[in-house]
């Protein structure tokens, strides 16, 4: 009978799931409501964090914005400040949410890769 750990070693990384990560985008789209605004009126909800770098949802002010999106999703140094990839998606639907998904996947494989 496998021993926990090694089943847990061989179980799929949920980071890389499609469905997982397109759960963590909604919940973090839902989180956004309730997150206070920040100097600059975003607001902002980490979806995953590797040491210094991490990949967040976030909302922007639309005014003085015409079309340009309010969402967007940034690969982030947290070190410097700086917004190394982003993607932005205007309300989430089926295509917005699945090249989300992608970015996140793609972001996730370079979080280690960055650091």
């Amino acid at each position: 009978m496998p021993q926990p750990q090694a089943m847990a070693a061989s179980a799929p990384c949920p980071a890389l799931d499609a469905d997982w990560i397109e759960q963590k985008i909604i919940r973090a789209y839902v989180r956004l409501a309730m997150e206070p605004h920040d100097m600059d009126g975003c607001r902002v909800v980490t979806l995953v964090r590797h040491s210094s770098l991490e990949v967040r949802l976030m909302e922007v002010p639309s005014e003085g914005m015409a079309g340009m999106p309010t969402l967007w999703l940034e690969l982030r140094s947290q070190m410097t400040g700086a917004t190394i990839d982003s993607l932005g998606c205007y309300e989430f639907d089926e295509d917005e949410l699945s090249a989300a998904v992608m970015f996140v996947q793609d972001a996730t494989h370079r979080l280690p890769i960055l650091h």
